[in-house]
């Protein structure tokens, strides 16, 4: 019970630490959350909150937007959600470069497992919406050791199908590549913590479940709860403190100072003022976007006035990788009427996105349609392995057999130069998520097919 006791400590204290600070009014407004004292003020994050299962999956925002090495980003108590390329993707939170926690506050979380990892189905398989479903059931189970774990539920229920799919029957392949876009896939086993057999998690790419028999409730570790208090000092736990005590993240927010930031030169382009200080303010502004005005004929990730063509998301289960390492690109396409075709290359960053002829040199980033079948819902998955180094920009589109064609939809990308010394920066969510007017083709899935979803994890008061 102490270990209970601990955890509820924590997860008290870095809520309610937050919600009334001296001379900060809490504001009920759309958006605003008084649990915590902060708003979701972007609205590509507030939609994107909406339609992937909200305070349920993600909890409470802990950050106002603000700026981290050059990405906006917000704080959530289960994730952080980030920018690119105009877009919202997801902070790799659990990555090694940003906070590889196996253990926090007494509990001690399951490392990965490169033998599990193993296990999991190729992407280059005709099936494989179906088969990481497959993959995840068995591996994720719903009752361990006799407990309700519920492991799988919580996968396959976290997008809320009646939100983001309204007043329709989904295609279940898609609401998989959904689930899968938040927690990727499991990493380990299910297993107890050593100093408490009520308390069971399963670590995932990104973020850990957690199964607490006393209630019994299965939810998200608070990997975003926990991101803070590394960045801030406030309620860190010792344990992982310790863990973190060489981290270019640790300790790093100071009132005060030029950007509220501790050590400019280890976090290049973040400016912090404010971002952990509740309130309905202003935010630090976003990143400008290139002030350079693109040709004629140019497509952009914003959607023209008029017919836009279908809606398309891109994602990247990694946007950072060695020359030769794989990645996955996934495209989904959603449309009122059939759809054609969807595509997907790469650019070089510098192009801007100006030339639709303008592919990269890496014959890895080659321009690849998928084939719709005059389905409504599309999607496809890519592995690509690029070679060549270089900062690059993954774009997709789609068009429907109206011939109405989509705008670019855009995620950075990039494969680094093994031979030069990088600085380290945060990553973006293995699903980059670009959504436009359009949706992007992947791999040879010709619709990822898989379960459904809708999450029962209740963030902790």
């Amino acid at each position: 019970m102490r270990r209970v006791a601990v955890l509820t400590a924590f997860v008290l204290v870095s809520m309610f630490a937050a919600v009334a600070p001296p001379g900060t009014t809490t504001q009920a407004q759309a958006g605003c959350f008084p649990e915590t004292g902060f708003c979701i003020t972007n609205p590509q994050f507030a939609e994107y909150f909406r339609l992937r299962g909200g305070v349920r999956i993600m909890g409470y925002p802990i950050s106002r937007s603000f700026t981290l090495e050059g990405f906006e980003v917000q704080f959530f108590q289960r994730v952080v959600l980030q920018m690119q390329g105009g877009q919202v993707a997801r902070l790799n939170v659990l990555d090694p470069n940003v906070m590889p926690m196996t253990r926090a506050n007494g509990s001690t979380f399951p490392p990965p497992d490169p033998t599990l990892a193993a296990q999991a189905p190729p992407v280059t398989s005709p099936t494989y919406a179906q088969d990481v479903a497959a993959f995840i059931q068995r591996v994720s189970p719903n009752t361990w050791n006799g407990m309700p774990v519920g492991f799988y539920t919580l996968f396959s229920t976290t997008v809320p199908v009646e939100i983001a799919f309204p007043g329709q029957v989904p295609d279940p392949n898609l609401v998989t590549l959904l689930n899968l876009e938040i927690w990727g896939v499991p990493t380990s086993n299910p297993a107890a913590d050593p100093a408490n057999g009520g308390f069971v998690y399963q670590r995932w790419q990104r973020g850990i479940m957690h199964f607490r028999a006393e209630v019994p409730v299965t939810e998200g570790i608070l990997v975003g709860e926990y991101f803070k208090a590394v960045i801030t000092g406030r309620s860190l736990p010792p344990d992982l403190a310790a863990d973190m005590a060489g981290s270019r993240y640790n300790g790093q927010y100071s009132p005060g100072s030029p950007g509220w930031t501790a050590r400019p030169a280890e976090l290049p382009s973040t400016d912090m003022t404010n971002a952990f200080e509740p309130g309905t303010g202003s935010v630090t502004p976003p990143p400008a976007p290139p002030t350079t005005a693109p040709a004629a004929g140019t497509a952009t990730p914003t959607p023209t006035p008029g017919a836009v063509g279908p809606t398309v998301t891109i994602q990247v289960d990694d946007d950072q990788i060695d020359p030769g390492q794989s990645v996955s690109v996934t495209v989904i396409a959603r449309y009122g009427t059939p759809i054609d075709w969807i595509e997907f290359e790469g650019i070089e960053s510098e192009n801007n996105n100006e030339n639709d002829n303008d592919a990269s040199n890496d014959p890895q980033l080659a321009r690849m349609r998928f084939d719709c079948d005059d389905r409504t819902e599309c999607a496809n998955i890519w592995t690509i392995s690029p070679t060549i180094p270089g900062r690059y920009t993954l774009r997709a589109r789609g068009e429907g057999v109206d011939d109405v064609r989509s705008e670019w939809v855009t995620i950075p990308f990039r494969v680094r130069d093994i031979g030069a010394t990088a600085t380290p920066v945060a990553t973006g969510t293995a699903a980059a998520t670009a959504t436009s007017a359009a949706t992007s083709a992947a791999t040879a899935t010709p619709a990822a097919t898989t379960a459904a979803a809708t999450a029962t994890a209740t963030p902790a008061p």
